[in-house]
């Protein structure tokens, strides 16, 4: 009788261990799932931010060809860089595609001190106006992303749930969105001139 309860026991144990190890899983798996669909909502808002520049891009452009006929170098280097971000077919090429353009679209809008006449177009005015409050949407967006990302990343990371999220495939991500690598270099400043 005494190792009848003796194998009672340990069934019993074995039967809570695996209800703590399941109950785990579960916990770790619908947290992950959670999180996951987290950064694809957080990169959706950065797609249409990004989608509302893309769409400001071409009347910006027509604006201001009709001052700067001769800085076509400028404004092709922006069309190239808008077709390779509606080109893009992943996540990945999509945030390098839009980095691009992120350098692309910066002489544009220094082209109004070359060109003074172009201040007074109201149309140029507001199309930049416009620009400018969407750059900062989409910095904002592509911030959020960057922290749902990281948490995603942490917790893929993290033990224990590293273990199931390899068990349910969940994986590692490295699809942040960086700043230009060219930035980290100082300009020079001299005032001697």
């Amino acid at each position: 009788m005494k190792s009848l309860w003796i194998g009672l026991g340990v069934v019993g144990l074995i039967v809570i261990v695996l209800l703590f190890v399941g109950g785990s899983y579960v916990s770790a798996k619908n947290s992950l799932v959670s999180q996951n669909e987290a950064v694809n909502q957080a990169y959706s808002q950065v797609n249409v931010a990004q989608q509302r520049r893309l769409d400001l891009i071409p009347n910006l452009v027509a604006s201001v060809k009709g001052y700067v006929n001769e800085e076509t170098t400028v404004l092709t280097n922006i069309a190239n860089a808008r077709a390779g971000v509606i080109g893009a077919t992943d996540r990945a090429s999509s945030i390098q595609a839009n980095s691009r353009l992120d350098v692309a679209l910066s002489p544009l809008l220094r082209l109004q001190e070359a060109y003074p006449n172009l201040k007074g177009n109201d149309q140029f005015v507001r199309l930049e106006d416009e620009l400018a409050g969407t750059e900062n949407r989409i910095a904002v967006e592509r911030g959020r992303y960057n922290k749902v990302l990281r948490d995603y990343d942490v917790s893929v990371q993290q033990f224990p749930t590293s273990i199931w999220a390899n068990m349910a495939g969940f994986h590692y991500r490295d699809e942040y969105f960086k700043g230009d690598p060219s930035n980290s270099v100082a300009p020079k400043v001299d005032f001697s001139k």
